[in-house]
């Protein structure tokens, strides 16, 4: 994982590129421009770690393009479940980092790309500085929140 400028980024993809990503829709330029150089923007490898299961969750992460596969430890075997596959436009994190618990798997890169780390202090400062902002980002979360629990239930009827 390596940490690239704003600047960096910018060469990388079009210009409005971000805009159009389900996390970012309807955020202003000011805001997300604001995320992006407050965040930490980073290039991943397909196979870096970006979190452990039991480390802290005092950050999330928003795919800008290539793809994290989150995984889970089967309590009777120990097997590595993969859970989902995010990709470009979705976040990963943010339940633990909200819910104010350590992490519950493992996230791993699956297919390099760049990546948005946002943490719990840009998240707030997101909040005071842009507070209309703020909702409608919360919203966008919230909205990718509840397509998971509806795929996570799917996977259980499935599973059942």
């Amino acid at each position: 994982m390596n940490v690239v400028s704003f600047d960096e980024l910018q060469q990388q993809f079009p210009e409005g590129f971000c805009q159009h990503l389900s996390m970012f829709g309807a955020l202003s330029e000011e805001s997300l421009n604001f995320l992006l150089q407050q965040g930490s923007l980073l290039a991943v490898q397909s196979g870096d770690k970006l979190f452990c299961r039991g480390d802290n969750s005092d950050k999330f992460y928003v795919i800008l393009n290539g793809s994290v596969r989150f995984y889970q430890d089967r309590d009777n075997d120990g097997e590595r479940v993969p859970l989902r596959l995010y990709v470009a436009g979705e976040q990963i994190g943010f339940v633990g980092m909200i819910g104010l618990h350590q992490r519950r798997g493992d996230a791993i890169v699956e297919q390099e790309g760049y990546l948005l780390e946002i943490s719990s202090a840009l998240f707030h400062q997101l909040c005071e500085e842009y507070p209309e902002m703020f909702m409608i980002f919360l919203i966008n979360i919230t909205r990718e929140m509840s397509r998971e629990i509806s795929h996570l239930d799917e996977m259980y009827v499935a599973k059942s």
